[in-house]
């Protein structure tokens, strides 16, 4: 799926896609391809479905099916690159209007380059079932990849994980979404004086929108563990569930609708011991031990070495995170190094890859394990 999204990525910028036919015939029905569907059988990638009973005019591009029909339903809005933008609440209109006869589990919006996913089996306004957007050209592929993985691939969608994984975001509380709003703010102020710890950032920032949170509530959300507000959602969404009993849900590296990770790794507890599959790293002067938790996230040992000099192949986001393990003394220097000064869990083996290594890196490939399987082995 990398290789397909850097190629689209590529024609993109060399602008080929020059219509909504170029879109869904040579953009969207490869990428539905790519992850199971059966461009071949009209019973199942149907184009130009006609979802509403009254009206002629009204179909959707691409609508994807399986035996459970509505309960698995995908409807795919294609739209000629950049043609969506200007006006956003029109085409979300239209998409709620597909949805009045016939309700799709997702309805899908893409121009090709963005990409946005609603969920429909939720109550309130078209808009706030937003779950899910990405940009083919701007996110980094294996991000992409991911997220089309999780909320198109076919089994995904037969077995209903991807339904799962959709209401868990949604269904983060006021407060989670505040916080999640905040924390690029937060993660700025924490390296300005007087250099408060990020949950004190966070709370500062959300009192100027007066709203109160304690410390301790932006320290859960940080771990991923439940706020204790009286009143608030239990939390679906967890970077790590406990070492026994089921997993919980979570969500893919970051939080779609808003360009910062929903539940930001931090120190693993001091008491929980190390469990999980075991995995090690060793690219150039990086070398770490981690252990494989539950819904993806990994955890790094302390005494992992990562490097120091960031290559010019490292993205924003690496930058952004190695600055704050190394504002929260979580990596501190050592010579030429970078050396873990305490566990840390990454919400991914990827994220995890690239502050060890210090550029662009395919986690899969730089994380061993004995069995020479990789990560994406170990996940469902």
């Amino acid at each position: 799926m990398q290789e397909i999204l850097l190629d689209i990525r590529q024609r993109l910028s060399r602008q080929e896609y020059k219509n909504e036919e170029h879109v869904r015939l040579s953009l969207v029905a490869r990428v539905v391809q790519a992850l199971g569907w059966d461009v071949w059988n009209p019973t199942e990638v149907y184009t130009e479905f006609k979802a509403t009973k009254k009206e002629d005019n009204t179909r959707v591009d691409v609508a994807l099916f399986t035996h459970d029909f509505e309960a698995t339903a995908v409807f795919i809005e294609c739209k000629a690159v950049g043609a969506f933008a200007a006006d956003l609440a029109a085409v979300e209109r239209q998409l709620r209007d597909y949805n009045r006869d016939h309700t799709a589990l997702f309805t899908v919006i893409t121009d090709g380059r963005h990409w946005r996913f609603y969920f429909s089996f939720t109550s309130g306004e078209f808009k706030d079932k937003l779950f899910c957007k990405f940009d083919l050209q701007e996110d980094e592929p294996d991000e992409t990849a991911g997220y089309l993985d999780t909320f198109l691939l076919r089994d995904n969608i037969l077995n209903h994980s991807a339904r799962r994984k959709a209401e868990a975001y949604l269904m983060l509380g006021k407060k989670e979404r505040a916080m999640q709003d905040v924390l690029p703010d937060a993660q700025k102020l924490v390296s300005q004086p007087p250099f408060p710890s990020l949950p004190v950032a966070m709370v500062q920032l959300l009192a100027a929108k007066v709203l109160t949170i304690t410390p301790a509530e932006a320290q859960a959300f940080l771990m991923g563990t439940a706020l204790a507000a009286a009143g608030a959602p239990a939390p679906v969404v967890a970077v790590a569930a406990p070492a026994t009993g089921r997993p919980a849900e979570r969500p893919l590296r970051k939080q779609p609708v808003a360009k910062a990770a929903p539940l930001p790794a931090g120190p693993a507890p001091a008491e929980q011991a190390p469990g999980g599959e075991r995995f090690v790293l060793k690219q150039g002067p990086a070398h770490a031990t981690a252990h494989l938790q539950p819904g993806g996230a990994l955890l790094v040992l302390a005494g992992s070495v990562a490097a120091a000099a960031e290559a010019a192949s490292l993205s924003a986001g690496g930058v952004a995170l190695r600055k704050k393990l190394l504002a929260s003394g979580v990596l501190k220097p050592h010579g030429e190094q970078l050396v873990f000064a305490i566990d840390h869990l990454f919400d991914s083996a990827n994220s995890a890859a690239t502050v060890l290594v210090a550029r662009s890196v395919n986690a899969q490939t730089a994380w061993q394990h004995p069995s020479g399987k990789q990560v994406r082995d170990f996940l469902e």
